[in-house]
């Protein structure tokens, strides 16, 4: 079990909040969490990289939810779903190689 009294929430708040408020404008016109999220992580100083890697990290989580829930409600066109997979997992091996193939100059 997780000692949460271990955890430094004096560090993590700020997090937090920018997390709240990057879901907040994504549940309201459904988009926004990447780009608010990275924004503010690069203005704190984090490398894009690293920026990049802890947005789309929670957005796996979150997304996956949302999908596992939309399946459940048997909200999904799955013949869509078939034909945008590969172009999909595509795009996001490309752009996952062009990240860390830049320089950390950037």
């Amino acid at each position: 079990m997780m000692d949460l009294s271990a955890i430094p929430w004096a560090e993590l708040l700020p997090f937090i909040a920018i997390g709240f408020a990057a879901q907040l404008v994504d549940g309201t016109i459904g988009m926004g969490f990447g780009v608010l999220s990275n924004a503010v992580l690069l203005l704190l100083g984090f490398p894009p990289a690293a920026a990049s890697s802890a947005v789309h990290t929670a957005e796996t989580l979150t997304s996956g939810a949302s999908g596992i829930s939309h399946a459940l409600q048997r909200n999904v066109d799955w013949r869509l779903f078939r034909r945008l997979v590969i172009p999909g997992i595509a795009g996001g091996l490309a752009g996952a190689w062009l990240l860390t193939s830049l320089g950390r100059d950037c």
